[in-house]
């Protein structure tokens, strides 16, 4: 729970600091910045690590699961930044970062939500696992650009954009969101892959429903990545395509487990 809080402070640190430069025009101190991000990742991640692993046995609940791939996308943003700083982006991922840090602290220590269940921790498991949290943090990370693309393509239709403004290049963005697509596809097909044909349990019944949503999700990222590399798609209709798929595979990896855990308890 300390590293929650802690966690949730340096976020909210985090946010308040890009959201002077950006809004306040305030000089920009990447080594604070950074500093403070990284530690609030690391406190993230302590945390997480307390809820996956109850003695030796291994609980992928619902919160353990939201903090852990939260706190990969802002580690790879982070990073990211060392070399190209998106401060629009980064802003977004801290207060949201930030939320669902202060969110977790409230659920209940001993609710299905924050506990889950043990699972067999077999190799073919791990496997898919670790694939599947990779790709659903890249193709989100995508989705995250898409969205910006959206924005910084209404703001210039609307001639609103101001000449100092912090955002990237439509072209910087975009081309972030199609090549993040592809390492992010490429990781899902391997999740589903691994899955289907090492667990014996992707059709069952309460996995059935996430299996068809992740192959939708699939079919629709590959055929953005297939029509951006044959067929030249680019733009608005690309950028809310990433979205819609981002969203199906969301429904995948947590709209079931929300209803479960949270909703019905």
């Amino acid at each position: 729970m300390l590293g929650l809080n802690l966690a949730f402070i340096g976020f909210t640190l985090a946010s308040f600091i890009t959201a002077r430069t950006i809004f306040l025009n305030a000089k920009f101190n990447s080594k604070v910045l950074f500093s403070v991000a990284i530690a609030a990742i690391i406190f993230q991640l302590f945390a997480v690590r307390s809820i996956l692993f109850v003695g030796t046995e291994l609980h992928l609940s619902l919160a353990a699961m939201c903090v852990l791939i939260n706190a990969l996308i802002a580690a790879v943003l982070t990073i990211r930044s060392f070399t190209s700083t998106n401060l629009m982006i980064l802003f977004v991922t801290y207060c949201f970062s930030a939320l669902l840090s202060l969110a977790v602290i409230f659920i209940p220590h001993d609710s299905l939500a924050y506990m889950g269940v043990s699972i067999d921790s077999s190799t073919p498991l791990i496997i898919h696992i670790v694939l599947s949290v990779s790709a659903y943090c890249v193709l989100v990370i995508s989705s995250l650009y898409a969205v910006q693309f959206r924005y910084i393509d209404a703001k210039l239709k609307s001639k609103t954009l101001s000449l100092n403004s912090h955002l990237p290049s439509l072209n910087i963005v975009e081309a972030q969101q199609f090549r993040l697509m592809f390492i992010g596809l490429l990781l899902l097909t391997a999740a589903l892959v691994t899955g289907l044909l090492f667990l014996d349990n992707m059709w069952a019944k309460q996995y059935a429903h996430k299996t068809i949503l992740s192959i939708i999700a699939w079919a629709a990222f590959a055929t953005l990545a297939i029509g951006h590399k044959l067929y030249g798609w680019r733009g608005r209709n690309s950028a809310i395509g990433t979205i819609l798929a981002s969203v199906i595979l969301t429904l995948a990896y947590f709209g079931s487990r929300f209803v479960r855990e949270i909703l019905l308890t």
